[in-house]
Formats: structure tokens, C-alpha cells, sequence
């Protein structure tokens, strides 16, 4: 897909040249945000208890949204905790927000319009009230408790 293919706002995007270790250099595309979605050991497995991930549904709206040059998609094996199952970690500048239970085509869209909204303030934000109570915290800081614009605020302006 060629730079003209994105909407302006996604277009704009870095690329740093990289030395790598045997001298040769390569080109990394600065991304803003990266979307992990987990299909290990339990998240999706119907056999024990879990509701089926949509991981078609992540993959084409990522595709739609035209995402690729800012936001990435990785669909990957086991995130943990398994105790919370269908886990979700979306990392945007340097903060990460952990979500669960995320089993329908409406969790997909909510976390791609949370996306975009950030992509858009250009800055972390806390998560929208239909992804907050999906919300755990992980890490001993949690990004939710740094301080940040309110998404609410930042989409009515």
C-alpha cells in the first residue's frame, strides 16, 4: 500500500536507519502504538471455558482502519494471566493498557476506536468507559494511575 493510500493522519510516520550487527543498516518504521492479542494456552480455547477469540475481526479492521503504518497487529501466543483469559495488551507511547474477556466483533471495534482516538491525540489516554471495566492492571505501575488526558475530553474536542 503506497503513502497516498492513507489518510494524512496516518501517513506521517518516521523511518530510522538502524545499524545492525553484521554492518549492514535497516530501515525500522517508528510505530505509535502495537495491538497484542493472545491465542495461547487459554484465551479462545472453548474446551476450557473460554469464549472463542475474534481474531478475524482483529485482523480485518486493522486492515480497514488502515492502521499498519502507525499501529501494529500481532497475534501471538500466551500473554497471561490465564486466570483472566482473552487478553488483550495495547501499548501506545511507552504505556500499556491490559484489557480481558474481549470475545465479540464490539470489543474489536472499542479497541480500534480507543486506538484511533489516541492515534489522533497524539498521547496515551485512559480507556473509554465500554473498555474500563475490561481494564486490569499487570505491571506494579499501572498506566492508568500516571496521570493523562481523560479520552472523553480529548474526543469532543
Amino acid at each position: 500500500m503506497s503513502g497516498k493510500d492513507y489518510p494524512d493522519w496516518l501517513a506521517k510516520t518516521p523511518i530510522h536507519q538502524i545499524a545492525k550487527t553484521d554492518g549492514e543498516v535497516g530501515e525500522v518504521r517508528i510505530q505509535d502504538g502495537h495491538l497484542f492479542v493472545c491465542q495461547g494456552c487459554c484465551c479462545g480455547n472453548f474446551d476450557r471455558g473460554f469464549m472463542p477469540i475474534p481474531i478475524v475481526e482483529f485482523k480485518g479492521q486493522w486492515e480497514r482502519r488502515k492502521l499498519r503504518r502507525r499501529f501494529h497487529l500481532t497475534i501471538s501466543g500466551c500473554l497471561g494471566p490465564c486466570t483472566m483469559a482473552n487478553v488483550v495488551l495495547l501499548n501506545f507511547g511507552g504505556r500499556s493498557t491490559w484489557l480481558h474477556s474481549i470475545d465479540s466483533a464490539v470489543d474489536v471495534t472499542l479497541i480500534y476506536d480507543y486506538a484511533e482516538a489516541m492515534l489522533h491525540a497524539e498521547c496515551w489516554l485512559v480507556p473509554p468507559l465500554g473498555l474500563q471495566r475490561r481494564h486490569f492492571q499487570r505491571y506494579l505501575v499501572d498506566s492508568i494511575e500516571q496521570p493523562c488526558p481523560d479520552i472523553e475530553a480529548a474526543l469532543s474536542t
